[in-house]
């Protein structure tokens, strides 16, 4: 097994090549919900790029299949690890709170502090926001409104970390779009938005499901990849691996262990994906789900892909699991053009072809 290797079946895993099933689906996915749910959440702070991440993985779908599904409650959109916002499914919703919301919250302490949110007035708010989004939803302006007019105060960035502390609270998601919005979500009472009861949720068997989605989506990976993914610990990680006996499978490479899905394992003599051309979004698992990215991303690259490594992914062309060049969409509203600009010299005819092929399929998923 090879760094390639590894990134190809990583492409396989992660519902990326046509045909192939996502992670351990039976079948390609047909449906965002099915899409999310292979990867367990997807990287969302981009709202856009989010949908086309799941986009990319539904051939034939569009920028209006995603927003129904986030309409209809198949799909959803939290704060699911790290701080950062995440799209994943109604099942999976408190199970990942389960697991990854306490080291948010010990995240944002020294936050909260200095703006003196305190856990009563956290309560306090979870009713407000229960209320004031249990009836057909709420801009973020109403529900901040609904904040204020508990006695809390908003200006400045307390009042986003005050949706953020509800949020993890398990009290609100974010929904449908907001009306005559391609943009802004509302956001929705969680009891009265997301069927079922959670109560009886064990920490234990929350971890192991959490960590096993992981591997077997993303994998092959390591302990290490999966820590930075859930914003976990290791010694969290390693314990959520030891209920996974049998579903997983192991690989060494260049002295890393890497897991996968057991099932997977035929995959290792030759991973698919050889010829695969992708076009990914900014923020996409492929590159973001893993705290080490050489197996796809070169070192001489990492600078091309995160300019001034301020946080910010471009848009990325992948050939073979290889990352290979950057794209984007400039031109107007009614003649968008695409262009992309490679790693090296140009591409040849064929890849060119396959890549501008790619971005078009981007424009229509856009346009529709």
């Amino acid at each position: 097994m090879t760094p390639v290797g590894l990134a190809r079946m990583r492409l396989a895993a992660q519902g990326l090549l046509p045909g192939i099933p996502a992670s351990t689906l039976q079948v390609p996915a047909s449906t965002p919900a099915q899409v999310v749910g292979a990867l367990g959440m997807m990287q969302a702070q981009d709202l856009a790029q989010a949908c086309w991440a799941v986009g990319v993985r539904l051939p034939g779908s569009s920028l209006g299949t995603i927003h129904a599904a986030l309409g209809e409650g198949s799909l959803i959109r939290c704060w699911g690890a790290r701080g950062t916002l995440m799209f994943t499914t109604p099942a999976m919703h408190a199970p990942l709170l389960l697991v990854t919301a306490p080291r948010m919250e010990a995240a944002m302490a020294a936050i909260r502090k200095r703006e003196g949110i305190t856990q009563t007035e956290i309560a306090t708010l979870a009713k407000a926001a229960r209320i004031r989004c249990g009836a057909g939803g709420a801009t973020r302006a109403q529900l901040l409104q609904a904040f204020a007019d508990s006695g809390s105060g908003i200006e400045g960035q307390r009042g986003y970390h005050l949706i953020v502390a509800v949020c993890l609270r398990g009290g609100i998601v974010q929904g449908p779009m907001e009306p005559g919005s391609g943009t802004r979500q509302l956001f929705m009472a969680t009891d009265s938005w997301i069927p079922g009861k959670t109560a009886d949720l064990d920490p234990g068997n929350a971890l192991a499901m959490v960590v096993r989605g992981y591997f077997e989506s993303h994998g092959p990976a390591t302990v290490e990849d999966c820590a930075w993914w859930l914003g976990l610990t290791l010694a969290r990680v390693r314990a959520g691996l030891e209920d996974c006996t049998g579903a997983l499978a192991s690989v060494s490479v260049g002295g890393a262990t890497y897991h996968f899905a057991a099932c997977h394992e035929e995959r290792l003599e030759d991973p698919p994906g050889a010829r695969s051309v992708i076009v990914l979004p900014g923020f996409d698992e492929f590159l973001l789900g893993y705290r080490r990215r050489s197996a796809t991303l070169a070192a001489e690259h990492v600078q091309e892909v995160t300019p001034g490594k301020n946080g910010i992914f471009l848009r990325t062309v992948h050939a073979g699991g290889k990352t290979v060049g950057t794209w984007g969409v400039g031109g107007t509203a009614r003649n968008p053009q695409g262009h992309h600009v490679p790693f090296g010299p140009d591409p040849s005819a064929s890849r060119a072809k396959a890549i501008a092929a790619r971005i078009e399929a981007y424009i229509e998923f856009r346009r529709s």
